[in-house]
């Protein structure tokens, strides 16, 4: 994490004599604006402005009020135009201030409170409107969304040192730069109005130059903070202070590190060496420079005796000009490998960052492009190994890319892989999922799997129940807040979690939702409840609501036989159901296949075994039948040997169905002789394959959320993939089992 702030802020040294705000800044003088082209794909947000045009590191978009015109009427933003042109009275009270305008602008940011341009039209309200505590509520509820927008806190900052105090001053200026800790410009803007505030505390200013350069002098960018730390020492004349600046932003790799290179020699030409560095580095220098220009060793006449030399001069015989000169370049040649050095490491990084176009923050979208760059100059630091300066990178990047959880997510592994501490990681994931991405629902889930795994289940649980009130359409969020409850042994609050989600998904339009997390819930109940029957009684309830279900269907064959004792019935009804012709060819081929084999070995009546190959025959005339009529579609359409891959799967097909079938149908069923619903399926070729990779039903311990949601087959059945599994067919959350690994 960048440097936190070793000291309460809120609370500074008041001046001695407290300076007139309301003279010394006025709105009109503050910001230079430019503007930026954003070559991004136009979204109906207005296209930014740059607060201050000195800084394109970080510049951030102040929204025109003309461009509003392409999401609202011509009409109403010429109304508000006016309104906002139209400022009261500063003799009219508070009350009035308080126009029609401002109600009905904060009427739209509350109906819309994510539309960006509805808040930029407050906020210019407020500027012209110039009331504090309209803009302090203004300010305060976009910054609960925006925190990135640092130009947006310089305006609030100054409304409070005109209308305000310093104490609240300096407040909104410490909770923007705790927001935005690597804005150069802000930074810059805070330190001007401490030097303004305290001209007289050489002490308290050094301190905040110390605490900038320690949280954003890494940013690549930071010339500028860098020169105004060094311009404040060169106005004090303390030019020691000012060589160990150079020295240190020397060695920061920043663009502009050949101007620093050209102006700390001129820093040091300039003044004497005495003046310019320590003693002892002086007097070392001396030694080696005057034993250079006196190689003879012969000893040079004293200074008369109660006359005392000026620095460099109390030698008499050696040239007072020529040893200053010689010691002026030993000390820029002692700082030449670190410049080289920094070079080095600049010019490694030009690329990638003359690659980023947009390094401030903004709603419009990022081009592919500026996303790849981002990629590519992380994947670069990384490999750096430098731990500091890539976690500076990785915020540099959270401005820009703040609303893309990619990001988000790939620096809280950075941060896990590096072994932070907890406290580092916590803080990335509040800010991702209380500001940025609170409609994302996967950071949410990562962020309460890392509470729970820290003990902290209360916390885990709070996230989970705040993401599934908020993100409805997801149902990760209740199989997780189920789990925790699980492993915290609260049976019955799973399972009451597990019925709320299930009555949410019944007003649901996409029926497979409700199945399921109807087969979620039987497995949960079958293996950790011990209730096959309410398990039974969970998907008969899922089969009447979607009966195309196949995963359904072989569940409830599972729970049926489960059960103690069996419910024959029902499994064979489940069996015979998925022939029907509501169902895909195949799934009803292999649904007959099962059926016969199943009433076979577990018929109650004499013509159990009559009836499922009864069942199995008709359903294979019916696709022999459909077959030749496709084959025969396909030929008419093309007279071509292309028909050959149909005849062909129609024979391979047939060939299947007369080997599956030849047993029964010559008497030899009593050669399966293997006990189990499941093993008697073992003469199968392409079945067995299957069961070789499947779990091993009920019985098997619970794998967890990565084997279930890949799993194709559910226990012994061995239905082909493209069934659906059980309940872990097609669906939106695939992905879920495999997103913990990534956190």
């Amino acid at each position: 994490m960048i440097n936190k702030i070793m000291e309460d802020h809120s609370v500074v040294p008041m001046p001695v004599e407290a300076p007139n705000m309301a003279e010394m800044y006025s709105v009109d003088d503050q910001y230079a604006v430019e503007n930026h082209t954003i070559t991004a794909e136009p979204q109906m947000v207005p296209d930014p402005t740059q607060l201050v045009a000195e800084d394109h590191s970080q510049t951030e978009p102040i929204q025109n009020m003309e461009e509003n015109s392409m999401v609202m009427g011509e009409e109403e933003v010429n109304q508000l135009k006016r309104s906002a042109s139209s400022s009261p009275s500063p003799d009219e009270p508070a009350a009035k201030k308080r126009s029609d305008e401002f109600d009905k602008l904060w009427k739209n940011v509350n109906e819309t409170p994510s539309d960006f341009q509805n808040w930029t039209l407050l906020l210019q309200h407020v500027d012209q409107l110039g009331d504090l505590e309209s803009g302090r509520e203004a300010y305060d509820g976009f910054f609960e969304r925006y925190p990135y927008c640092y130009g947006y806190w310089k305006k609030y900052a100054d409304l409070e040192r005109r209308k305000g105090d310093l104490g609240t001053a300096m407040q909104v200026f410490n909770r923007g730069l705790d927001a935005i800790q690597l804005s150069v410009d802000l930074w810059i803007h805070y330190l001007e109005f401490v030097m303004s505030s305290y001209p007289e505390d050489e002490l308290h200013v050094r301190s905040q130059f110390e605490r900038a350069v320690d949280t954003a002098g890494l940013e690549f960018k930071s010339d500028k903070l860098w020169e105004t730390y060094i311009n404040w020492e060169t106005a004090g004349k303390r030019w020691k202070n000012v060589t160990q600046l150079y020295e240190r932003v020397l060695a920061t790799p920043t663009s502009k590190y050949m101007n620093h290179w050209t102006k700390f020699q001129e820093h040091v030409k300039k003044h004497l060496p005495s003046e310019v560095v320590s003693v002892d580095e002086f007097l070392s220098l001396r030694r080696e420079v005057l034993a250079e220009l006196n190689p003879t060793g012969e000893t040079p006449d004293e200074a008369p005796p109660g006359v005392e030399a000026s620095p460099g001069e109390d030698k008499v015989g050696t040239n007072v000009d020529e040893e200053t000169k010689a010691i002026q370049k030993r000390i820029i040649d002692s700082r030449q490998e670190i410049h080289e050095k920094s070079m080095g490491e600049v010019k490694i990084r030009w690329t990638y960052e003359d690659a980023i176009k947009r390094p401030y923050f903004h709603v419009k979208p990022l081009e592919k492009s500026q996303l790849v760059a981002w990629r590519n100059y992380l994947d670069f630091e990384v490999k750096q190994g430098n731990a500091k300066q890539t976690r500076v990178l990785f915020e540099r990047c959270l401005i820009a890319c703040a609303l893309y959880e990619e990001f988000w997510m790939r620096y809280v592994r950075y941060l896990e892989e590096s072994s932070a501490q907890e406290e580092d990681i916590r803080d990335v994931y509040k800010r991702a999922c209380c500001i940025h991405l609170q409609a994302k629902y996967r950071p949410h889930l990562s962020w309460a799997a890392f509470e729970e795994e820290r003990g902290d289940c209360e916390k885990s649980l709070e996230i989970l129940g705040d993401v599934t009130s908020r993100v409805e359409s997801c149902l990760e969020p209740w199989i997780q807040l189920a789990g925790v409850e699980r492993r915290r042994g609260n049976i019955d609050e799973a399972q009451e979690v597990y019925t709320r989600c299930l009555e949410q998904c019944k007003a649901r339009e996409d029926k497979n939702i409700f199945a399921q997390v109807s087969l979620k819930f039987a497995r949960f109940l079958s293996i950790f409840v011990n209730d096959s029957q309410k398990a039974l009684e969970v998907l008969q309830e899922a089969k009447s609501f979607d009966d195309s279900n196949t995963g359904v269907l072989l569940g409830i064959v599972d729970s049926a036989m489960a059960c103690r004792p069996p419910k024959l019935s029902d499994a064979a009804a489940a069996l015979k159901s998925g022939t029907e012709a509501t169902h895909q060819p195949q799934t009803r081929h292999m649904f007959a296949h099962r059926y016969f084999h199943f009433m076979n070995e577990n018929g109650q009546e004499p013509s159990s075994v009559s009836e499922g190959l009864r069942t199995l025959r008709d359903v294979q005339a019916e696709l022999r039948q459909l077959d030749k009529s496709n084959e025969e579609d396909f030929a008419s359409s093309n007279k071509t040997d292309t028909s050959m891959p149909v005849s062909v799967g129609y024979q391979k097909r047939a060939s299947q169905e007369k080997t599956n079938s030849s047993s029964p149908m010559n008497g030899a069923s009593g050669a399966m002789t293997q006990t189990g619903y499941q093993q008697s399926y073992q003469q199968q070729p392409q079945q067995q394959q299957q069961q070789q990779q499947q779990q091993q039903g009920y019985n098997q311990a619970y794998q967890g959320y990565n084997q279930a949601y890949g799993q194709h087959q559910y226990q012994g059945w061995g239905y082909p993939s493209q069934q659906g599994g059980y309940g872990y067919g097609p669906q939106t959350w695939g992905n879920y089992g495999n997103y913990y690994g990534q956190r």
